[in-house]
């Protein structure tokens, strides 16, 4: 059969329609997941990409030095350089001055041992940022374009730093991605601890006032979740036993002063 020249130019028009929702679909598909962004840490420095695509970023941290490593995302904004945002940490940090206001911690993966490999899901507008080891007072500046892209994935577990406690739900044995959000105003991180045998959280208080004696907690399986500035979260895997957990922050405020287990930031929480 010939097809008229109107019949043709429907047939077109329908095939063109088709194909555009096909790729349609598969743009939605795309933009469901978030951007993969390997780094890798040695013991010289981090390697990262120079560029990413917006909305959820899943920072793959590998660790092939032989020492601690680990990488906090912070955006440099108004143009600071990574140097600057080393100095006035470190003033805020170890010199107990004041955190600048430009100054914010996104999260990322916590310090990750030799030869072991973490995963953190952070959401980043456009714009500059750097990632910093801060066991290796190393960083990799990158640039984060385009507009839109993926939302950070749900989770059933959760934990939530406020001041100065923090609250948790659905934390289960294994290995499991959960959201960590910090529903404050002042920075935190959290280093997590399964408690011994028969110790409580007041063990863990009282050996936090006193340092004196044994910890009560089992040092030797401690995880880190890295920093978070008020109102910010990110998706982190995490590997937990069946048990209780110490949760606590040793950051101080942003005007400086004790770090935060000092004002009761430890915390027992369950693990089913």
């Amino acid at each position: 059969m010939r097809l008229t020249p109107a019949l043709a130019f429907l047939l077109a028009c329908l095939l063109a329609l088709t194909l555009a929702a096909c790729g349609d679909d598969d743009d939605e598909g795309t933009s469901d997941q978030p951007q993969v962004f390997e780094v890798e840490a040695t013991d010289e420095g981090l390697t990262a990409p120079e560029t990413v695509e917006s909305g959820a970023i899943e920072i793959r941290f590998s660790n092939a030095g032989e020492q601690p490593h680990g990488g906090m995302v912070v955006p440099l904004a108004d143009g600071r350089s990574p140097e600057e945002v080393e100095q006035a940490g470190e003033a805020w940090g170890d010199g107990g001055g004041e955190l600048p206001e430009w100054l914010r911690f996104l999260g990322g993966v916590g310090s990750v041992e030799p030869g072991g490999a973490g995963t953190a899901i952070v959401e980043l507008p456009p714009g500059e940022y750097a990632l910093f080891d801060l066991e290796g007072n190393a960083n990799a500046a990158f640039t984060v374009e385009g507009d839109g892209g993926a939302d950070l994935p749900e989770t059933d577990g959760r934990i939530e730093a406020v001041e100065y406690s923090f609250n948790s739900e659905d934390l289960q044995a294994g290995s499991q991605s959960v959201l960590f959000e910090n529903a404050g105003e002042e920075p935190h991180h959290l280093v997590g601890m399964p408690l011994l045998p028969g110790k409580t959280e007041a063990d863990v208080k009282k050996f936090i006032e006193t340092e004196r004696g044994q910890p009560p907690v089992d040092e030797s399986k401690a995880f880190e979740l890295a920093l978070l500035s008020g109102g910010a979260s990110a998706v982190v895997d995490v590997r937990l036993e069946a048990g209780d957990y110490a949760f606590l922050c040793f950051v101080p405020d942003r005007a400086g002063g004790p770090p935060h287990v000092a004002k009761g930031m430890a915390v027992v929480t369950t693990v089913e």
